[in-house]
Protein backbone atom coordinates (compact mmCIF):
# COMPACT_ATOMS: atom_id res chain seq x y z
CA UNK A 1 0.00 0.00 0.00
CA UNK A 2 1.56 3.44 -0.95
CA UNK A 3 1.30 6.37 1.45
CA UNK A 4 0.96 10.06 0.69
CA UNK A 5 3.67 12.31 1.67
CA UNK A 6 1.55 15.55 2.51
CA UNK A 7 4.22 18.19 1.52
CA UNK A 8 5.23 17.25 -1.88
CA UNK A 9 1.92 15.66 -2.67
CA UNK A 10 3.21 12.29 -3.79
CA UNK A 11 2.85 8.91 -3.11
CA UNK A 12 5.48 6.57 -0.95
CA UNK A 13 6.30 3.50 -1.79
CA UNK A 14 6.76 1.18 1.16
CA UNK A 15 9.57 -0.87 -0.78
CA UNK A 16 11.60 2.64 -0.74
CA UNK A 17 14.98 1.83 1.03
CA UNK A 18 15.02 4.89 2.86
CA UNK A 19 11.14 4.54 4.18
CA UNK A 20 11.64 0.85 4.81
CA UNK A 21 14.81 2.35 7.22
CA UNK A 22 12.95 4.93 8.96
CA UNK A 23 10.26 2.72 9.62
CA UNK A 24 12.55 0.15 11.39
CA UNK A 25 14.64 2.90 13.52
CA UNK A 26 10.80 4.29 14.64
CA UNK A 27 9.84 0.23 15.88
CA UNK A 28 13.10 0.67 17.53
CA UNK A 29 12.37 3.33 19.58
CA UNK A 30 8.99 2.95 20.29
CA UNK A 31 9.96 -0.40 21.71
CA UNK A 32 12.69 1.10 23.64
CA UNK A 33 10.71 3.87 24.93
CA UNK A 34 7.63 1.59 26.27
CA UNK A 35 10.25 -0.80 27.72
CA UNK A 36 11.85 2.00 29.63
CA UNK A 37 8.05 3.86 30.71
CA UNK A 38 7.08 0.04 31.97
CA UNK A 39 10.05 -0.24 34.12
CA UNK A 40 9.94 3.11 35.61
CA UNK A 41 6.08 2.50 36.08
CA UNK A 42 7.15 -0.65 37.94
CA UNK A 43 9.97 1.36 40.45
CA UNK A 44 6.93 4.48 41.06
CA UNK A 45 9.41 7.12 38.59
CA UNK A 46 6.71 8.34 36.71
CA UNK A 47 6.61 11.58 37.87
CA UNK A 48 9.18 13.89 37.89
CA UNK A 49 10.40 15.09 41.62
CA UNK A 50 13.18 14.80 44.36
CA UNK A 51 13.84 11.75 44.92
CA UNK A 52 16.02 9.64 47.55
CA UNK A 53 17.44 6.53 47.40
CA UNK A 54 16.75 3.99 50.82
CA UNK A 55 18.86 1.05 50.67
CA UNK A 56 16.77 -2.37 51.90
CA UNK A 57 18.40 -5.56 51.93
CA UNK A 58 20.19 -6.43 49.18
CA UNK A 59 18.36 -3.59 47.18
CA UNK A 60 18.48 -0.09 46.52
CA UNK A 61 15.25 1.20 45.92
CA UNK A 62 14.54 5.01 44.90
CA UNK A 63 11.73 7.29 46.67
CA UNK A 64 9.82 10.60 47.07
CA UNK A 65 11.26 12.87 49.54
CA UNK A 66 9.24 14.51 52.20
Amino acid sequence: MDMFDTVFNAPLVDEDPSVAHAKAMFDRVLATWASDLLQLRRQGLTAPGWRVRVDQDDEATWRRAA
